[in-house]
């Protein structure tokens, strides 16, 4: 059963898609800034490795293995 949809509703409908699209855009944009900031780490942080870095007065603990694999956790204090 087909139902045709008044103005509000399209207008509403397309305002909806819009929204939609720009967040997918956003995703794939902030998903392509992870993977790419992912392969930085794992080019600097030498294998094997336990270190605390300080950014913007918050502490972190980073850690790596052998694979590739990393952690960074933000630490409540030193």
């Amino acid at each position: 059963m087909k139902q045709s949809l008044d103005i509000e509703q399209r207008v509403a409908l397309s305002l909806v898609i819009q929204r939609h699209l720009r967040a997918t855009e956003q995703f794939e944009q902030a998903s392509r800034e992870f993977n790419e900031s992912c392969q930085a780490v794992r080019k600097a942080l030498p294998a094997e490795t336990r270190v605390i870095a300080n950014i913007n007065h918050h502490h972190y603990l980073v850690t790596s293995d052998n694979d590739g694999n990393f952690n960074i956790e933000e630490m409540d204090t030193l």
